[in-house]
């Protein structure tokens, strides 16, 4: 009896001694948990870096939609530029033709009081934001005011070459040529009118070449490689509601132009004018004068020139 007696009080003690260690060691883990707890919470929360804010948009340049000029030098140009902004236009980079704010929209149109004088003149756009940055654009308009009788000529030079406005070319709403201009990386830019929204497709000795679509004004423009031969340019077109529009053809004389100030001579081409051609030859369009002189007994009218006539080009005094 004694020895069971011992034995129960043994196994007493160890149960006690497991019931005893279990619930030590179960407090020791608590204590550590809420010290774990405490130490998160003191941490400071480091804050997740915010993404940097896109770069600002550069604003728009003002731009020319239409410059129209008569035989008197009255002008009336409209186009588009920031909503807000005041529009300065001025000829010859230094001149103020006039300054007018766009609208809400961001369109302009500028009559000025005083009419430009006889002559060629440049005119170019800048604009003015509301926190005073002058943006300035980035095209041209040269305008040639005939003294007395003629009709003004007009051509808007951009970035995507040069395009005839008014003076000479077809008229809006018909299928034609209106200039044949080229680019640095020996593309052509050929630009003409045709009826609005039309599709109108090129084509050069029976070869197609590229095809575009005229926009609500009726006119066109096709960017493409520099063909290389001569031949007959084809401009056929469908209207906006898919009727066949006559097709037009011209003459397209190929010829490098450094060629033809060394041979002194240049054969026009379907939409040629004579300030694109001096461009090309002498680097200043208003040097067209030149290749009129010399050429007066063929041109009654600079603005009326034709595909197929052979000009002399002198080469510029100096």
């Amino acid at each position: 009896m004694g020895q069971l007696a011992s034995k129960d009080r043994d196994a007493a003690m160890a149960e006690n001694t497991r019931k005893y260690g279990g619930i030590a060691a179960f407090g020791l883990l608590v204590v550590i948990a809420a010290g774990a707890l405490l130490y998160l919470a003191s941490k400071p929360t480091l804050a997740p870096t915010p993404p940097a804010p896109p770069p600002a948009a550069a604003p728009a340049p003002p731009v020319f939609d239409v410059v129209r000029v008569d035989a008197q030098g009255n002008v009336v140009i409209a186009g588009r530029a920031v909503a807000g902004a005041t529009v300065t236009v001025k000829a010859d980079s230094s001149l103020v033709v006039g300054t007018v704010p766009a609208d809400t929209q961001g369109a302009f149109v500028l009559v000025p009081a005083t009419p430009l004088k006889p002559g060629a003149h440049i005119l170019s756009l800048s604009e003015k934001l509301s926190d005073g940055t002058v943006v300035n654009g980035t095209q041209t308009a040269s305008i040639d005011v005939p003294n007395g009788a003629g009709s003004a000529l007009t051509v808007l030079n951009g970035a995507n070459g040069a395009q005839v406005l008014s003076g000479q070319g077809p008229q809006p709403g018909t299928l034609g040529m209106g200039s044949v201009d080229y680019d640095a990386n020996g593309h052509a830019i050929l630009s003409g009118t045709a009826p609005a929204n039309a599709q109108v497709s090129v084509s050069l000795g029976g070869k197609w070449i590229g095809s575009t679509v005229a926009d609500g004004t009726g006119r066109w423009r096709l960017t493409t490689q520099v063909p290389d031969s001569s031949g007959m340019l084809t401009l056929s077109a469908k209207d906006a509601s898919g009727a066949v529009v006559p097709p037009v053809t011209a003459p397209f004389a190929l010829e490098t132009l450094p060629t033809a100030l060394a041979e002194g001579k240049i054969i026009i081409t379907p939409g040629d004018c004579l300030w694109l051609i001096a461009r090309h030859v002498y680097g200043k369009g208003t040097l067209y004068t030149v290749i009129y002189t010399a050429n007066a007994s063929q041109i009654h009218d600079p603005n009326l020139i034709f595909p197929g006539q052979a000009f002399a080009l002198p080469k510029p005094q100096g």
